[in-house]
């Protein structure tokens, strides 16, 4: 597994309360190998992001901050095209 893979996938812009993410439609162990946290850059729908995956029990997701969603344009319940990328050495 190559931390220098990139992921390409779309996903829904989802919030619940004010939990704002994007849930990944794949295992990052299976990616990138097993870690103790995910360190990703990328894009979704070309503008950049960067955060920290989170997880609930076997589920990942990015969230996303108040700000980048306005800044973004982007809203809740859009269907977007998300790019990751490992970008921690973490191990």
């Amino acid at each position: 597994m190559s931390t220098t893979v990139e992921k390409t996938f779309v996903a829904t812009v989802q919030i619940e309360g004010s939990f704002i993410f994007v849930a990944l439609p794949f295992s990052p162990r299976q990616i990138w190998g097993a870690r103790p946290r995910y360190r990703v850059a990328g894009t979704i729908n070309g503008i950049p992001v960067s955060g920290t995956l989170g997880a609930l029990q076997q589920d990942y997701f990015l969230r996303l901050s108040k700000a980048w969603l306005r800044d973004s344009g982007i809203e809740p319940g859009t269907h977007v095209t998300v790019q990751l990328t490992v970008i921690s050495s973490d191990t």
